[in-house]
């Protein structure tokens, strides 16, 4: 508990200097301990590194200064200790998706909050937990947020999957090149997408959708993947990353999928991380038939609950 106490204070020594250059060998001192054990046990606390915290944190910080204040860019380079503002805007368009003039017009821009270490238990099994996440890292992929970076990876997923038997039975997608970018900046503005991006490939092959969590804190999580790399696993892994998220970070007591009942190659991850089918539906499909007439298909609920996924953790 020391050791969380001595990081507590590491992070608000940090907090209290976001506006100026930091010095991390004192962030360090407090955890006595030296800068780079310092920075691989923020590391593995957390799912960011150290230099990614601080930018994340500082983008939050120049999104509220840009909002609520008349502060010039090159201003608030030279406060959260950029070289140019140049290199503050390109970092700024990174984590937010739009340059910071857009920000001042629109007020609208993402968060990343303070950390803060706690210890949770759960059956025997500790995890050190922060609050909101943006990045996790896996063997094979890194899962993230969107940017407008990734608009032609998005073209990808749409167009293999607009060849799959099931098209039909998934929400329509634009394919034009306009409608995929305008899709990719809602994809980058909002919480509730992740992409997966294979590290080797530099490429985003899967995004996972966190759709909604209700009061008896089911939390729905949807995935499509570029079908040109079915069977490799990728889905899988993202997904068994961000449940593990959503049951120790969000608090959800059970995680959901629908999907169509006959698209095994869909369903397959899902019984690889233990769901199970909990009920069948006949449901409308998405698109009408060459009729004009609207047909139905069979879909699947699946489900996994919290003690199931932490009683019998898939590997």
């Amino acid at each position: 508990m020391q050791w969380i106490e001595q990081m507590n204070k590491a992070i608000g020594y940090i907090e209290s200097h976001l506006k100026e250059k930091i010095d991390y060998e004192a962030a360090a001192k407090i955890c006595l301990c030296s800068l780079s054990k310092f920075q691989q046990a923020f590391h593995l606390s957390t799912g960011v590194t150290l230099s990614e915290y601080v930018r994340y944190r500082r983008m939050t910080v120049a999104a509220s200064e840009l909002v609520n204040t008349d502060v010039r860019i090159i201003d608030l380079a030279n406060m959260l200790d950029y070289d140019s503002p140049e290199a503050f805007t390109r970092a700024y368009q990174m984590f937010h998706g739009v340059p910071p003039t857009i920000t001042r017009k629109t007020k609208v821009y993402e968060e990343f909050d303070k950390i803060v270490f706690q210890m949770q238990v759960y059956g025997g099994k500790s995890k050190m937990g922060t609050n909101k996440i943006l990045r996790i890292e896996t063997e094979r992929l890194i899962i993230r947020k969107f940017t407008m970076a990734d608009w032609e990876d998005v073209k990808g997923i749409v167009h293999t999957n607009m060849k799959s038997p099931f098209v039909d039975c998934d929400i329509i997608w634009r394919s034009d090149e306009e409608g995929i970018k305008k899709q990719t900046l809602k994809l980058s503005k909002s919480q509730m997408y992740w992409a997966a991006e294979v590290k080797e490939l530099h490429k985003v092959v899967c995004f996972i959708c966190f759709n909604f969590m209700d009061d008896e804190k089911t939390l729905d999580i949807g995935h499509i993947i570029n079908t040109d790399y079915l069977g490799l696993d990728y889905e899988y892994e993202a997904l068994k990353a961000l449940y593990n998220y959503g049951f120790l970070q969000l608090g959800a007591d059970r995680i959901q999928a629908t999907w169509a009942s006959q698209y095994e190659e869909k369903l397959e991850p899902l019984y690889k991380l233990g769901m199970r089918i909990v009920e069948n539906e006949m449901v409308d499909k998405f698109r009408a038939d060459p009729d004009g007439k609207i047909s139905k298909f069979e879909r699947s609920r699946l489900i996994i609950t919290k003690r199931d996924w932490i009683t019998n953790p898939v590997t």
